[in-house]
């Protein structure tokens, strides 16, 4: 947590610095406004002889104390007051001048802090690898955007503020305390451990419970992620009533552990300041021996000017604690939001990456395993050449490795053994921008913006102009039905393209990927999920973009590449058959004749 903290605030030195020297100026003119209420007393109450006792006084704050009070009594009292007031509002302006110059330099700190940590997370989540999305719930992720981001600046950054003020206030107001007595001083100090140590016993289990408070903060995140996307599913099966017991129960577990957090922090204000009040009467007593004690040199008006620092001081004493409690609490969102940004990206960039460009002449899969852990094989010694121009199909059961061949050609993981070679240089070799570059994808989940029809398919291309747009869109078989669409290429196609059909979704993302004017195609059963005249356009639109480009094709409807260069059947992670559409079909024990077989397909 320490580094985290400190890492986040690093970048801005020079502004905690200026919040620093500001809240101790503003602390120093606080000081002498409380200092002049001696001389106040005097100008209202006291008699010549007193001053000239004072004055003759050896203690030299008070000394310098009276030498102010007989200035300001040489213009005569009402005049003196008149002054003094004046006095009194101008250090008072200028105390409330230098704490509102640090406010603003603290709030610019905590504002760009919290930017630079969501600009941090977003920046990771887009570097991290896919399998981690595989296996980390989406709203676990979300609640490190929302609720911890929002804890960490409620209960790290502005504890952190709170306790930096407090303790510039305590520190200051202290050694004034030790300059009008060191007994009085001493006795204060004696008591405050008694403070610290009720209030350590309040908040020790502060950390642990927090840690989960976050846990189930971000469970909570999920319930209601999950709600939303299967909402559908959740009326169609009538689960409305078991989804609502559901969240309340855990909502309930969730109220009870965060009630459980806040009565903690909530009792360590009200114990210091019964403690601090408790502390105020043993100074009462103690002080009153010593005014009566000549010898103490504290006169009644510097006991009055003490009471009231140190009544001063409470607050901020107070502030100490309290501060402590919430970076405990705090603890908890700063692992979390620091574990993250640690977490390891499995495919990283080259130290000096080659440029990829096109493709010259070859894909080759050289032995290729792929594993998401030991016991999960997802490619066992994949071997592939694929020459440039070809269209190559891979078919196979579900799991058998399809996705997971293309995922690893566009750099989405890393091969656990074995090499992509991309002009016999192993893909790693080369800049992922580069190689994601080269390659346009088509994929069954029609991935689209809430934003206009322009907008997502120049998606990535800022530069993009109407007539490269429109040109896309004409290769995809999508331009009729953009200009019948009420804005035309400006219509907003609502939250993942809600608005459209399931074929004008993936014309939209063939037109997408035509735009790039990409090098290789992967097309990743981007007809599955449509009804047959969708089908054919889409797959119009798809043999229009394959001319002349090299394409890994993904399909389960295998009457959409009998007219591939090769296919390549999968089964169970292992490259089983390989050859045309008229080898593999004559082949009557083979794999492929048995799919086609079922798909009741033959030619």
């Amino acid at each position: 947590m320490k580094y985290f903290t400190l890492r986040q605030f690093s970048p801005y030195k020079v502004r905690m610095l200026l919040f620093v020297v500001f809240e101790i100026l503003s602390v120093m003119f606080t000081l002498a406004t409380v200092l002049s209420l001696a001389d106040f007393l005097k100008i209202l109450f006291d008699t010549e002889t007193v001053v000239e006792q004072s004055a003759a006084d050896s203690y030299q704050l008070n000394h310098l104390l009276q030498q102010f009070y007989l200035w300001l009594i040489s213009f005569g009292k009402s005049k003196a007051i008149i002054l003094f007031s004046s006095i009194l509002f101008g250090l008072y302006a200028c105390k409330n001048v230098f704490s509102y110059l640090g406010e603003v330099q603290i709030s610019v700190v905590r504002s760009k802090v919290i930017r630079n940590i969501r600009n941090s997370l977003f920046s990771k989540t887009m570097r991290l690898s896919m399998d981690y999305f595989g296996h980390t719930r989406k709203g676990d992720i979300l609640s490190r955007y929302s609720n911890d981001v929002v804890e960490y600046e409620e209960n790290v950054i502005k504890a952190i503020r709170q306790f930096v003020i407090a303790v510039i206030n305590v520190v200051l107001y202290f050694t004034m305390l030790l300059y009008i007595n060191v007994k009085l001083t001493v006795f204060v100090l004696c008591l405050f451990p008694i403070i610290a140590l009720v209030i350590s016993k309040i908040t020790r289990h502060l950390r642990r419970n927090s840690a989960t408070l976050q846990q189930k903060t971000s469970h909570l995140m999920s319930l209601i992620e999950e709600t939303l996307s299967g909402l559908r599913i959740i009326k169609a099966y009538t689960a409305i009533e078991f989804s609502n017991d559901r969240f309340k129960g855990y909502n309930k577990s969730y109220t009870r552990l965060r009630n459980k957090v806040y009565r903690r922090i909530d009792l360590a204000s009200p114990v210091s300041d019964f403690m601090a009040n408790c502390i105020v009467m043993g100074i009462l007593l103690f002080g009153a021996y010593l005014v009566f004690n000549n010898d103490s040199g504290l006169s009644p008006e510097l006991f009055i000017t003490y009471i009231m620092l140190f009544v001063l001081l409470i607050n901020p004493a107070k502030d100490i604690a309290t501060a402590v409690s919430s970076l405990k609490k705090g603890s908890a969102c700063t692992e979390r939001l620091s574990s993250f940004l640690v977490e390891k990206e499995k495919v990283v960039e080259a130290e000096n990456p080659m440029k990829f460009t096109a493709l010259n002449h070859s894909i080759k899969y050289n032995h290729v395993c792929f594993t998401y852990n030991e016991k999960d094989v997802v490619l066992n010694d994949i071997c592939l050449t694929i020459n440039k121009g070809e269209t190559v199909a891979l078919v196979g059961h579900s799991g058998s490795g399809k996705s997971t061949m293309a995922d690893l050609l566009s750099r989405f993981y890393n091969a656990t053994s074995g090499a992509i070679l991309l002009d016999d240089v192993p893909i790693e070799k080369y800049s992922i921008a580069d190689v994601r570059n080269a390659i346009g994808i088509v994929a069954q989940d029609t991935i689209l913006f809430n934003d206009t029809v322009f907008n997502n398919i120049a998606f990535g291309f800022t530069n993009a102009t109407e007539q490269q747009v429109v040109e896309a869109a004409k290769i995809a078989n999508a331009h009729d039905f953009i200009l019948q669409m009420p804005d035309g290429y400006q219509t907003v196609i609502g939250d993942r393209g809600d608005r459209l059909s399931g074929g004008q979704r993936q014309r939209i993302c063939i037109a997408r990927a035509v735009l790039r004017n990409p090098d290789i195609l992967i097309l990743d059963e981007a007809t599955s999920a449509l009804d047959t005249e969708n089908e054919r356009l889409v797959q119009s639109a798809m043999n229009n973009m394959l001319e002349g480009r090299t394409a890994l094709i993904i399909a389960h409807r295998l009457s959409t590449i009998v007219n591939a260069d090769k296919i390549v059947v999968l089964d169970n992670g292992k490259i089983v058959e390989q050859g045309t559409h008229t080898q593999l079909y004559a082949n009557t024990t083979g794999v492929y004749h048995k799919l086609c077989t079922m798909q009741q397909f033959a030619k």
